[in-house]
């Protein structure tokens, strides 16, 4: 069997990072278009997960000083997986910045919300296909669901622009948890074959 080295927990550990940080974006969306009428439930409520995304977060890091460095090169196609990574993180960003003056520029910018998940949510899917994670095509799909919904709740004025957002950055936010969960799943896993 293969000893535990530092980067095998190196995905656990960059994943809970951008899913506290993710988590927190919508969490902070959320509470901002409910206009105190939850109360800060939500608010509340989510950072309660935040936090436990946190403590599995500093776990994991403190059992990574305590590992051994990888011998193992990154191979080519790792090199090349990080590089498409970056470049559509990259694409991502832009895509929400073009999403966000288009929408200005038309008067409809009650939908930017709606857009910015959309651009998020189709960002999984060749994330999926590069890094051959099954996940991430349910998490695109999910993400993209919320974002079409709340693009015809708000166009077809079923609801509020705000009630709207609220469903929409929820909606996301269970996405995020869901793969911050699945992150402390895998990195748990790690460190009991370790043990």
């Amino acid at each position: 069997m293969n000893t535990l080295t530092k980067k095998d927990i190196e995905k656990p550990i960059g994943g809970l990072f951008f899913m506290i940080i993710n988590t927190s974006i919508w969490a902070f969306i959320a509470e901002y278009y409910f206009e105190n009428k939850d109360f800060h439930i939500a608010g509340i409520f989510l950072g309660l997960i935040i936090m436990s995304f946190l403590f599995f977060y500093l776990k994991f890091t403190k059992a990574q000083k305590n590992l051994p460095e990888s011998t193992i090169e990154k191979t080519e196609e790792e090199k090349k997986n990080e590089k498409w990574f970056l470049i559509i993180f990259g694409l991502e960003g832009l895509g929400i910045v073009v999403a966000k003056n288009i929408l200005m520029n038309i008067n409809h910018d009650e939908l930017f919300i709606c857009f910015f998940v959309l651009i998020v949510g189709l960002h999984f899917f060749p994330l999926a296909k590069i890094f051959k994670r099954t996940f991430d095509f349910y998490m695109g799909t999910w993400t993209c669901l919320f974002a079409v919904l709340g693009i015809y709740l708000i166009t077809q004025k079923i609801m509020t622009v705000n009630a709207a957002n609220v469903i929409v950055s929820l909606g996301c936010a269970f996405a995020t948890i869901s793969y911050g969960f699945r992150m402390i799943l895998e990195g748990r896993k790690l460190l009991l074959i370790k043990q």
